[in-house]
């Protein structure tokens, strides 16, 4: 993954003068290409995190983040801290979690998808989804049995629906498809009221709060929150390795309305998208299924733009393999969280101020 040079600094006042805090630490020795977690990268992630925040409150935060790091304590460690921080509990939320091995939808279903009855529709909306299957379900109704992104139409609902009329043809060309999550399922580990605010998901969620107004428990995205529709979407394979890889991102334009970018426009143009006129509007066949949630959507944008640009993203994959190692190294399944834990443990931790 390629890194950017941060730009001149735009800011004004205390802005300002965290910027340039980012644009010096950039400055000192050790190129990202030479020493991997070095000044440079720390610089490029804090600096990147002001410019494409999703609010000005969240670059506010960031900022202010920044300049608490420096009166504590005006060494580059001390906000180098601060960037691992958020590689470890920014990008890691978008980044990590999301199931290395896509279940595509089942013809195997009690009931198709698209034969789902009025009382099954409210039973599912009344208790929320909780798990993937319903998830999945009302997600493609929803998206219209479609892939959000390339638009192919589910393979097996396909199926299911030529099982109930052989003269069924399929509108337009065809795709499997998966549910997508926009936060990773890892990262809403129920986090009780009153808990420590010292574990991953906890931490995690304090900096979206701070970065991107999302609140954990008001937004009911917490435990089996995560399978709420705001938080998912209807893709065929390749966008949705795309996506979780942070290579591919929805950049609002309009209402539900959100230009498709990719960090190559190879990718684009191998999903059958024109990247001079990628634009897609999400819609719902039911307004009683809510669309993925637009904060959501600009907080991975964010979080792709800046794992894209600063270098980041190429670290945060490199500790998800070192994760899986041990997941692999403890074979017997039962001490694999003890190890993740010294894993994220080892790096330096810090607050997040309230």
């Amino acid at each position: 993954m390629s890194s950017t040079p941060l730009p001149p600094n735009p800011f004004d006042g205390a802005e300002k003068a965290a910027y340039d805090r980012c644009l010096h630490l950039e400055s000192l020795p050790g190129g990202i290409e030479a020493g991997g977690r070095s000044p440079q990268l720390y610089g490029r992630v804090l600096g990147y995190m002001m410019l494409h925040a999703p609010t000005p409150e969240g670059r506010h935060n960031v900022g202010v983040e920044i300049q608490t790091r420096i009166s504590a304590s005006d060494t580059p460690d001390s906000l180098s801290s601060l960037a691992q921080f958020y590689m470890d509990h920014f990008i890691r939320v978008f980044k990590a979690a999301k199931d290395r091995t896509p279940a595509v939808s089942s013809t195997h279903s009690s009931r198709p998808a698209f034969d789902l009855t009025a009382q099954e529709k409210h039973t599912l909306l009344r208790d929320a989804p909780r798990d993937h299957r319903a998830a999945k379900k009302l997600c493609l109704v929803r998206d219209n049995y479609r892939c959000v992104i390339t638009g192919r139409y589910d393979v097996t609902t396909i199926a299911s629906k030529k099982k109930e009329d052989r003269t069924f043809v399929a509108p337009g060309i065809v795709g499997f498809t998966t549910l997508v999550y926009i936060t990773a399922e890892s990262a809403n580990s129920d986090i009780k009221e009153g808990g420590s605010r010292c574990n991953y998901p906890a931490s995690a969620w304090s900096v979206l709060e701070r970065f991107g107004k999302i609140d954990v428990k008001d937004d009911q995205l917490n435990g089996e929150g995560v399978y709420r529709l705001p938080n998912v979407m209807t893709m065929c394979f390749d966008p949705r390795a795309y996506f979780d890889r942070l290579e591919l991102w929805l950049q609002e334009v309009g209402t539900n309305r959100y230009r498709v970018y990719a960090t190559d426009p190879d990718y684009l143009t191998s999903l059958g998208i024109d990247p001079s006129n990628s634009e897609i509007q999400l819609t719902t066949t039911d307004p009683d299924l809510a669309l993925p949630d637009p904060r959501l959507l600009r907080l991975h944008a964010a979080c792709a733009k800046v794992a894209h640009f600063s270098g980041a993203g190429k670290i945060v994959d490199e500790t998800l393999r070192d994760i899986e190692e041990l997941e692999v190294l403890a074979y017997d399944g039962g001490s694999a969280h003890v190890l993740i834990a010294a894993l994220l443990n080892s790096r330096i931790q810090v607050g997040v101020h309230n």
